[in-house]
């Protein structure tokens, strides 16, 4: 088991940062969001209408039509953007429902668990938009 974030999360951050790149009340083009960011057209798609419903972009259709930001990059949080497209974040099963584990009461890998969990999570939620774009490097 591998303990990553899914492909469609971190094309949804490279989107997102992407975006937020090119400016927070400018129209950028899906099409060129899916080249630049080397993601299927159809894929960057499915995840829009994700970041849409949860309000962290906005889009408008048509030749003038393209993907902005709904908010500014810094109140948007790196939790915000993994959660909407994984979902809740859960290292192991036991951390979301302990009472489902008949071991919960005296196993010593539960509060281990949630505490790494704990961290992940608060990091991810102080980190913002904005931070990841200012130690973004500029492609030469």
């Amino acid at each position: 088991m591998a303990m990553q974030i899914t492909n469609q999360a971190d094309y949804a951050l490279r989107s997102m940062l992407y975006i937020a790149r090119n400016g927070q009340n400018r129209l950028t083009p899906s099409n060129v969001i899916a080249e630049e960011m080397q993601i299927s057209r159809i894929f960057l798609s499915r995840i829009n209408s994700e970041l849409v419903g949860a309000g962290l972009i906005k889009t408008r259709r048509g030749a003038r039509g393209g993907i902005m930001l709904a908010k500014s990059p810094a109140e948007i949080s790196m939790y915000d953007i993994v959660t909407t497209i994984d979902g809740k974040i859960n290292l192991i099963h036991c951390t979301e429902d302990p009472e489902a584990c008949s071991l919960a009461d005296t196993c010593p890998y539960l509060k281990f668990w949630k505490e790494t969990e704990d961290l992940i999570i608060a990091q991810l939620k102080s980190t913002s938009l904005q931070d990841m774009l200012e130690q973004a490097v500029s492609p030469a």
